[in-house]
């Protein structure tokens, strides 16, 4: 217990005196001196809730000097454990440090803390979120500055807290080989992170450069040359990207990740590579990511928008999906649809709002998965083949029908059956090529007893796209004019069935070529025109 209140003391310096006194270079030096003496290469686990804080499974005491001002650090970080492995390097531990040591609300969650963690070498220390149901963070305190010393509790016995000052070595345990000498951070030991690279001092240093100005850091950058190591440069970048985050000057994220995106592009290094990737999770996590779905939705930006989210990948389609379910005008929802048909990744977060409870939510689904003609989400189209909701039969029925694969046969057999003529009309309007051959006598039939002329005359040209022999037999019976006096068929179905020879092609044109000779003018114009476009297609 005794050495865990150690530890919990000493972290909670070196993390409030880096924060609050940047200036106070010996005092940060101390103060990490005495964390890596107290740690003594034994493995640490601090787990945070609601109530308080674990050190290696003992809880702190609520009164202990550090406790209260690291648990409200936490909470603001979204930061639930830590896992520090024993020995760890001192350039980890730092970078640990350094990543919790900056102000409240700068992380959108737990993932930004740990893209940072892992840019400055800190990938051996494991950092998690809070876990479910951990409730609501305590509330605020005043005390922002480093702890006060204080005594700890009458029982077990434990040491008296450090005052700010730098304490004789005596009075904690003797330093392992990772503490040397007291001169320079960068003689903590061969491991340390120099200040040239990411330490905690030179970070400070990049916060307060990276204030000269957005564009000025984003010219450095394009003008370095490829042997020029850029790390500071992207460090500079993120930082300004996270003011621009934070002073919510959504443009100015916008420029910032588009720098990254198109420096990436350019080519280099596979650490290089790497690096931009790190840059651009640590710049935008999911907080970050709304603001700028909602460029994409329109405007000037939505075309640098919309890349920046197909780079981001599935987190950004988690978003887009986020923002179509709530839109709560049309324009919205089709500008986020819109976007939403660009993206690559995260297919699975769109079948799975096919579940939704809410029509309008499974009516775009619906759509987007036929935009993109999304094989993975037949099974449950097709389950929603009889939805409730005409609305939404009619948005699966035209999706299955685009998809247009083997799979999606049976379901439009049966959409074909729809008691509403609107989704009969989605079917015929959604089959658009000869991937379809095994509907043509489904759809013939489909035709036939079809009383809707304008569904009919749709299901005579989707015939055409289908274009099988069986299918052309159907049009050319459709195109016939039928008794001179009795069952004379209307103009209009015969030139549809016209106009369905001409896209059936090879096969159709004997039938054209008798339609020359019709009574009609205006059935032998259109066959003539569909001659001559075949004519000039071959």
């Amino acid at each position: 217990m005794s050495n865990t209140l150690a530890i919990a003391s000493d972290l909670a310096r070196v993390i409030f005196v880096l924060r609050d006194k940047p200036e106070a270079l010996d005092e940060q030096r101390a103060a990490f001196r005495l964390l890596v003496a107290s740690l003594a290469n034994q493995p640490l686990v601090i787990t945070v809730d609601r109530d308080g804080i674990w050190f290696n499974e003992t809880a702190l005491p609520s009164n202990y000097p550090g406790t209260h001002g690291l648990h409200r650090l936490f909470w603001a970080h979204h930061v639930g454990e830590i896992q520090i492995p024993p020995a760890v390097g001192n350039s980890a531990l730092l970078a640990l440090i350094r990543a919790l040591a900056v102000p409240e609300e700068t992380y959108g969650d737990v993932s930004h803390l740990v893209a940072k963690l892992d840019a400055a070498g800190g990938n051996t220390i494991r950092v998690g979120p809070f876990k479910l149901g951990a409730g609501p963070p305590p509330p605020p305190v005043a005390e922002v500055a480093p702890p006060a010393p204080a005594p700890p509790p009458p029982a077990p016995p434990a040491p008296a807290p450090l005052p700010p000052a730098p304490v004789p070595q005596a009075s904690r345990p003797t330093p392992g080989p990772r503490s040397q000498t007291d001169e320079t951070l960068g003689e903590l030991g061969p491991d340390a992170m120099s200040e040239q690279k990411v330490g905690m001092m030179h970070f400070l240093t990049l916060e307060r450069k990276a204030t000269s100005g957005l564009d000025q850091v984003i010219q450095k950058l394009e003008a370095a040359s490829p042997k020029q190591d850029i790390s500071d440069l992207i460090n500079e970048l993120v930082i300004a990207g996270d003011k621009a985050t934070r002073e919510k000057d959504y443009e100015g994220l916008l420029r910032t990740a588009t720098a990254l995106i198109a420096m990436e592009a350019k080519g280099g290094p596979a650490a290089e590579h790497r690096s931009y990737g790190i840059a651009l999770r640590r710049l935008l996590p999911r907080s970050a990511i709304e603001p700028l779905a909602k460029l994409a939705v329109g405007g000037a930006h939505r075309a640098e928008a919309i890349v920046i989210l197909k780079r981001m990948g599935a987190d950004a389609t988690e978003v887009l999906l986020h923002q179509l379910a709530t839109a709560t005008s049309a324009s919205e929802r089709r500008g986020y649809f819109n976007a939403l048909t660009q993206m690559t990744e995260g297919t699975g977060l769109l079948v799975h709002m096919l579940t939704h409870d809410d029509w309008f939510v499974v009516r775009n689904a619906a759509e987007l998965c036929g935009e993109i003609k999304l094989e993975a989400a037949v099974p449950e189209l097709t389950k929603r083949i009889h939805h409730e909701d005409e609305r939404v039969r009619r948005s699966v029925a035209g999706a299955l029908a685009r998809i247009g694969t083997q799979a999606v046969v049976e379901p439009l057999r049966q959409a074909l059956k729809d008691a509403s003529p609107l989704v009969r009309l989605e079917v015929a309007q959604g089959i658009q090529g000869r991937g379809l051959r095994a509907l043509a006598m489904p759809l013939a039939v489909a035709a036939e007893e079809e009383t809707k002329p304008d569904v009919h005359n749709e299901m005579l040209l989707a015939l055409g796209r289908i274009g099988t022999p069986e299918a052309v037999q159907v049009i050319s019976k459709a195109a016939e004019p039928g008794g001179k006096f009795l069952n004379r068929k209307p103009l209009a179905t015969r030139l549809a069935a016209v106009h369905a020879l001409g896209l059936a092609g090879g096969p159709a044109v004997s039938y054209l070529r008798h339609l020359l000779q019709d009574d009609s003018a205006e059935v032998r114009a259109a066959a003539q025109r569909a001659l001559a476009a075949l004519s000039e297609a071959k």
